[in-house]
């Protein structure tokens, strides 16, 4: 029996398969012994032919299933898993040679919790505004959930590269399939934040996301459906975070404007389908015509519109939402955490209580508050340290440039937060500067190729 099962679920992705399961098959020295799952999930090209044909040491099993989507892809995956240690892994990632090794060397360090690790855009050279929004996106998610001490909320979870024990996964259920192609990420980080369960990064744990082979402003549009009825169903399952997602902005309104959005999502939806449609075209050709601010909003009437006609298709005509439980009671627990006993004390009371808010203080004087956030995870030693850190470089550090460059010092502004994670977090920022240095390369080359072809 092997430690470790890499559960990969796939759907007609088979040459971008390929080149994941080399990967996988050249990690490094000394990585635990894992077995590789590939789920194919209703593959109509040469997956079949291409995993029954290919020769990798790593022991290699398959899943076929009818297509179902991703949820229930990965859920029938753990049920025939052998590793006691689950790694979800999409198949648009390509893993570095320590990808393995480094998730299980984390759950040793801290076992019982769930461990995630970054998959940034594979660099490439690319000019759209589409392609440019989604790398932009994708490289400050995990900008920011990489800082040191990131308090997890439910919107940080992605099963792309995550990584927990099986009887953990099983114990919570699973994820849901109710959402069958979207948020089923969210959901499930969600019922893991609610259950205590410790949430981590893995910044070793690297993989590359070929986003630019796998997403288009059709997938897009197609996704905002599915991200709208998901968005639905999640308000109904958990009203208590429904004022964190858009669809909170669309329902009990009762101002013309959002009369007619619903009017339009719930009974005209399906003669402006077909116009729509064309709505990937348009963006195109308003960007070849340099119409940026017409792009912009034809875009967001594209991506809200497909949102809403999902919605819609859960919640109907009647556009209300079930109460939600905590509104009424606006009352937290707040933990007083004094430091005049030391760090470690401090940091023993907030690993043992686990409050939602904290207030800290050195004597009599108020160090700052560690407040609540709807849907993340309660406050734990580990994010304490850090939240100092922060506390004291937002305060100290912009005087002493203001006072160091001749400025009045209540004109320096705050540090933004990218430039403290590059202060705080060598690790990521070693990926960032890699990643900046494979750019250029890839840019060089494009160049060179250029060149060669006009001569």
């Amino acid at each position: 029996m092997v430690e470790i099962s890499v559960i990969i679920p796939t759907h007609n992705r088979a040459a971008m398969l390929r080149s994941l399961l080399s990967k996988l098959d050249a990690q490094r020295e000394g990585t635990p012994a894992f077995e590789i799952l590939v789920v194919a999930d209703g593959c109509e090209d040469d997956t079949s032919t291409m995993l029954s044909s290919l020769r990798i040491r790593v022991p290699l099993r398959t899943l076929t299933l009818p297509g179902v989507g991703p949820a229930l892809a990965r859920n029938a995956g753990s049920q025939v898993a052998s590793g006691r240690l689950l790694i979800f892994l999409d198949d648009d990632i390509e893993p570095g040679e320590n990808f393995v090794r480094a998730h299980f060397v984390e759950h040793q360090r801290h076992p019982g919790g769930v461990v995630m690790g970054p998959y940034p855009p594979l660099p490439h050279i690319a000019k759209d505004r589409f392609r440019l929004s989604a790398r932009a996106w994708w490289t400050r998610h995990f900008e920011r959930v990489s800082r040191p001490g990131h308090q997890f909320a439910f919107t940080d979870v992605l099963t792309g590269n995550l990584s927990l024990n099986a009887e953990l996964f099983h114990a919570m259920g699973g994820l849901d399939p109710q959402f069958a192609r979207a948020r089923e990420d969210f959901e499930f980080g969600l019922r893991l934040i609610k259950k205590g369960v410790p949430i981590r990064f893995a910044p070793d744990a690297l993989g590359y996301h070929l986003e630019h082979q796998t997403t288009t402003l059709t997938g897009k549009m197609v996704r905002r459906y599915q991200e709208g009825r998901s968005d639905a169903l999640m308000a109904r399952k958990h009203p208590d975070i429904q004022r964190l997602l858009a669809i909170h902005r669309f329902t009990g309104r009762k101002g013309r404007k959002r009369r007619l959005q619903r009017a339009i999502a719930t009974r005209v939806g399906s003669v402006l389908d077909p116009l729509v449609k064309a709505g990937p075209r348009i963006l195109q050709m308003l960007e070849k015509a340099g119409l940026r601010r017409l792009y912009e909003k034809v875009e967001r009437q594209c991506n809200g519109y497909h949102y809403l006609r999902g919605a819609a298709e859960v919640l109907g005509e009647d556009w209300r939402l079930p109460p939600d439980p905590t509104a009424s009671t606006n009352e937290i627990d707040v933990l007083e955490v004094n430091l005049d006993q030391g760090l470690e004390a401090a940091e023993a009371m907030l690993a043992e209580r686990r409050p939602l808010a904290a207030r800290i203080m050195n004597g009599t004087v108020h160090v700052g508050d560690m407040g609540h956030r709807i849907g993340a995870e309660p406050w734990d030693a580990r994010h304490f340290r850090p939240w100092l850190n922060r506390q004291a470089i937002h305060r100290y550090l912009p005087v002493a440039l203001a006072e160091w460059q001749g400025q009045p010092i209540s004109a320096s502004p705050n540090l933004s937060d990218f430039t403290l994670n590059t202060l705080n977090n060598p690790s990521f920022h070693a990926h960032m500067i890699e990643q900046h240095v494979q750019w250029m390369e890839a840019k060089l080359r494009s160049a060179l190729y250029d060149n060669r072809s006009k001569s």
